[in-house]
């Protein structure tokens, strides 16, 4: 572990850059704030104590094991989170309300590709509605 800071009374913990809020963090009722710099570190305390230097954080093993867990549960949400956004941009519904590759034209396009498909004698606006179709055929 190279870093550790640890604030008491916001209950929160960051590990090596990755800061999260613990349900407790367990401290002298005196003691402001924990940091851990990789090889030393002190205490800050909130009563006018001097900080004290520390050359081990052993100590707070307890602490670090409960941001570990913490951690690893929100990792394991967010991946959890992002299969179902995935799961959910799978879905025909999902598909014909927002994927912009193949969606309809406004109205108002339509409209003119068929006023220019008459005049002009092409199929711009049926070539259109047949592409969305094939993207997304129904269920």
């Amino acid at each position: 572990m190279a870093t550790l800071t640890i604030i008491k009374d916001d209950k929160w913990v960051s590990v090596d850059g990755y800061g999260c809020t613990l349900d407790s963090v367990s401290l002298a009722a005196n003691v402001h704030a924990i940091q851990w710099d990789g090889s030393a570190g002190w205490i800050e305390y909130n009563d006018g104590t001097a900080n004290e230097t520390i050359s081990s954080i052993s100590a707070y093993s307890t602490i670090t094991d409960n941001h570990a867990t913490k951690k690893a549960a929100e990792a394991t949400a967010l991946a959890e989170a992002e299969a179902a956004e995935t799961a959910l941009k799978a879905t025909y519904g999902w598909k014909r309300q927002f994927d912009e590759t193949t969606k309809y034209a406004s109205v108002g396009d339509q409209l003119d590709q068929q006023y220019q498909d008459a005049v002009n004698g092409t199929t711009t606006w049926k070539d259109g509605i047949a592409a969305v179709k094939a993207a997304h055929p129904k269920p």
